[in-house]
């Protein structure tokens, strides 16, 4: 059984990048085209990047787009924590449900 990541530990780019990877390809989240969403109004932005409200294709509701600045080893990490977190607690009316992933073309998260 592998060691479950705790928030001092730093593992490798590569452990980061294929958590995704496999969480995606596992069906524990989805991946969405980028492309796809529509109407993007930004809402504040913070020192690991910004967020937007958007539209995905020609769904009437909007959704919330976090993008991360840096794509360094830290981020990563804290993407992968706050995935973990955020699909425990996201069975409560009051949390903002979280639906997937996505790339920005230029490689942002």
């Amino acid at each position: 059984m592998s060691k479950e990541m705790n928030e001092t530990d730093i593992k490798e780019p590569n452990y980061y990048i294929n958590w995704l990877e496999k969480s995606i390809a596992d069906e524990y989240f989805n991946y969405y085209e980028y492309s796809e969403f529509k109407n993007l109004e930004p809402i504040g932005s913070g020192s690991f990047g910004s967020v937007v409200r958007a539209n995905w294709k020609n769904a009437g509701n909007f959704f919330v787009l976090k993008t991360f600045k840096n794509y360094d080893n830290a981020m990563l990490k804290e993407l992968v924590n706050e995935i973990r977190l955020q699909k425990r607690v996201d069975f409560h009316e009051n949390i903002i449900r979280f639906y997937g992933i996505t790339k920005v073309e230029n490689g942002r998260l």
